[in-house]
């Protein structure tokens, strides 16, 4: 089984990952876990790998789970307490935008808050702000050329717990995942996995081997078969 992050990821050298990616899942396993909900993960992959349909998706940065038959097999909430606790001790007037995945806003069906700011700085304090507190799992997000967010979740999931649901369903003979950052660390940590060449630093320094495009990985993983 063979589980990638998506942005930074996957979506580099798409064109030739779509193509290995396709014979991999002949008689493997492939997920895709990624940040994105689940709306907009669907619609890069359309967009940019003609639709590709994994037999997994983790989205919201581990808190779901859906099959290839578009069910929800898993998921998990923020509460609504807990969000308006982490919104009290934040600067409203630093906030551009808060989104709300899930569905209706506070109706306590929300996978992930989407907190986007004006500045990189105010960004980083409230990252800070929210991951003392210890009462979600945060990660700041900040790519070149967009806007800085902090993203927000159930503090008892990520990517790695999702895995780990995924393993017992399938129960593969080996798991081998591939991402860039720090959002990452948990499922590289716990699958002693590997990163693309542009990770972060600290997701270079735990991960065993480095690759420039996922097709390089599965190149490996075919041969070794």
């Amino acid at each position: 089984m063979l589980v990638s992050d998506y942005d930074d990821t996957l979506n580099i050298g798409k064109e030739k990952n779509l193509e290995y990616i396709k014979k991999f899942m002949k008689n493997n396993i492939f997920v895709i876990a990624t940040g994105r909900s689940y709306i907009s993960i669907k619609q890069q992959l359309k967009t940019d790998m003609q639709g590709l349909i994994p037999h997994y998706l983790i989205t919201n940065h581990g808190a779901t789970i859906i099959n290839n038959k578009n069910e929800v097999i898993n998921t998990s909430f923020i509460e609504v307490e807990i969000i308006n606790k982490i919104l009290s001790f934040i600067n409203k007037e630093k906030i551009l935008k808060i989104i709300y995945c899930g569905s209706k806003k506070f109706n306590k069906n929300i996978n992930k808050v989407m907190i986007i700011f004006k500045d990189v700085n105010d960004a980083i304090n409230a990252f800070n702000k929210i991951k003392n507190a210890e009462i979600v799992t945060a990660y700041l997000i900040n790519r070149l050329g967009k806007l800085p967010k902090v993203e927000l979740i159930n503090k008892n999931t990520n990517k790695a717990k999702s895995i780990k649901y995924i393993e017992k369903v399938e129960n593969p003979y080996k798991i081998e995942v591939i991402g860039d950052g720090l959002q990452d660390i948990e499922m590289i940590q716990e699958y002693k996995g590997n990163c693309m060449t542009n990770a972060v630093e600290e997701v270079k320094q735990i991960s065993k081997k480095q690759y420039k495009y996922v097709y390089e990985l599965i190149q490996e993983l075919q041969s070794n078969e």
